[in-house]
């Protein structure tokens, strides 16, 4: 999602990060091979907009919501239990695709 992208962006500049390391995460993902992001349109930030009021939800993740039920998804891959509060919406933590002998050295923040 190009929304997530310019976070990311933003939050290198806010760690210090100066702009040919901004350059160079940019156009690592231009050329990431089977990279799709999805581009959101002022239409999306309108029904994020709603999914903030339907579900409780902040800004970024109703426009994932959003960029999600463009795209046909029903799954996400996230910590963010706040995702449990949408219907129909199945919220995977990482740890649960990784075979259990992985996970008992895992450290989850």
């Amino acid at each position: 999602m190009d929304f997530a992208v310019d976070t990311i962006v933003i939050t290198m500049e806010n760690y210090g990060e100066k702009w040919a390391e901004s350059k160079t995460f940019l156009s690592f993902l231009l050329g990431y091979e089977g990279l799709l992001i999805h581009f959101c349109t002022l239409f999306d930030r309108i029904v994020a907009a709603n999914y903030m009021g339907n579900f409780g939800l902040d800004f970024d993740d109703a426009l994932a919501l959003q960029a999600m039920n463009e795209n046909g998804t029903e799954n996400i891959m996230s910590y963010d239990k706040h995702f449990d509060r949408v219907p129909d919406m199945k919220r995977i933590i990482p740890e649960s695709l990784v075979p259990q002998r992985l996970t008992q050295n895992l450290i989850v923040r």
